[in-house]
């Protein structure tokens, strides 16, 4: 769930980054569904498909390769979310390239590229959100709970509303036994609108570890 989640945030980074091209560009691309973050994720591959083998600009094939990667991801075809990431770095090397492309190799399983991947996003972007949640997660599979907490602090310390992150590091607080953390994180989460099944029963899990250590040191 938490990654089809991120590949939509990503999907919304792809659409406001087309604000900033030409206005020639920008008006083609509003039309054009391959940048609808809203848009099914085939329709998505199709039109951007298409937008790829007529584009003559680099950066504008870059952002199409970028946005049907997304569109992979979104179905879980993280090879081919990889591909285009590769090729998109090749035609116009970014921040939002790398990243995506880490993403893709987290879901693959391969977390020391994905981290690799983060760090040229971060040297590229030192203040990009989405590279230190996306690092976060890697080290958080790689059981590095400590620095994936970090990472994900860093992303809130971007956007304190990212509810994602907050639940990223609730887990990873959890997962590293930082209880009293991770029911902080719990809440905050729930505030923020990230309230499910899988929050409530995590923050009792954590609530009853931090009871079960009071019983402990009273005996």
């Amino acid at each position: 769930m938490m990654r089809f989640v991120v590949y939509l945030v990503i999907a919304g980074v792809f659409a406001a980054a087309t604000a900033s091209l030409p206005a020639r560009g920008r008006t083609a691309l509003k039309q054009d569904t391959c940048f609808s973050d809203s848009a099914p994720a085939d329709q998505r591959i199709a039109a951007c498909s298409t937008a790829i083998r007529s584009s003559r600009q680099s950066s504008l094939k870059a952002s199409a390769l970028l946005n049907r990667a997304g569109a992979y991801g979104q179905k879980g075809e993280y090879g081919r979310a990889a591909d285009d990431s590769s090729e998109a770095i090749r035609q116009a090397p970014s921040a939002m390239a790398y990243y995506t492309r880490a993403l893709a190799y987290h879901d693959l399983g391969e977390d020391e590229q994905a981290i690799r991947d983060c760090n040229e996003a971060l040297a590229i972007d030192p203040n990009s959100e989405n590279a230190f949640f996306i690092r976060g997660a890697a080290r958080q599979q790689l059981a590095d709970f400590s620095n994936a907490i970090k990472d994900y602090s860093d992303a809130l310390r971007l956007d304190p509303s990212r509810a994602d992150a907050v639940f990223a590091r609730e887990t990873a607080n959890f997962s590293s036994g930082e209880y009293q953390a991770a029911v902080a994180d719990f809440s905050k989460a729930i505030d923020l609108g990230y309230a499910n099944a899988i929050v409530f029963y995590l923050r009792e899990l954590a609530e009853s570890e931090l009871g079960h250590r009071s019983d402990s040191r009273s005996e």
